[in-house]
């Protein structure tokens, strides 16, 4: 399985859920903080990956980079602000 197919089943997930429970999330707190962390992310993988503490089998890659780190890469930064608002949602308690 490639790293991109991956990645979609994972972030499909995280769509749908985020879909059922649309009105429910603070969605310009997400996007602010997925923005902030694409932009951390892209900072501080093109370090690792290009001093090469982490490497990538090329051919499980899409070959899209931004500076030397794949896209796939990304793929975190995209899920993470939104599951998480997820599971605080689904975990708050009615007090």
């Amino acid at each position: 399985m490639t790293y991109l197919a991956l990645n979609l089943v994972f972030l499909s997930a995280v769509l749908l859920v985020g879909l059922l429970l649309f009105k429910r999330l603070p969605w310009k707190a997400i996007g602010l903080a997925t923005l902030v962390l694409l932009v951390i992310t892209a900072v501080f993988d093109n370090v690792i990956v290009g001093s090469g503490i982490v490497a990538y089998d090329e051919s499980l890659i899409t070959g899209i980079k931004i500076g030397v780190a794949p896209i796939e890469d990304f793929a975190y930064g995209l899920a993470a602000p939104t599951l998480l608002s997820i599971l605080a949602e689904l975990t708050k308690r009615n007090s």
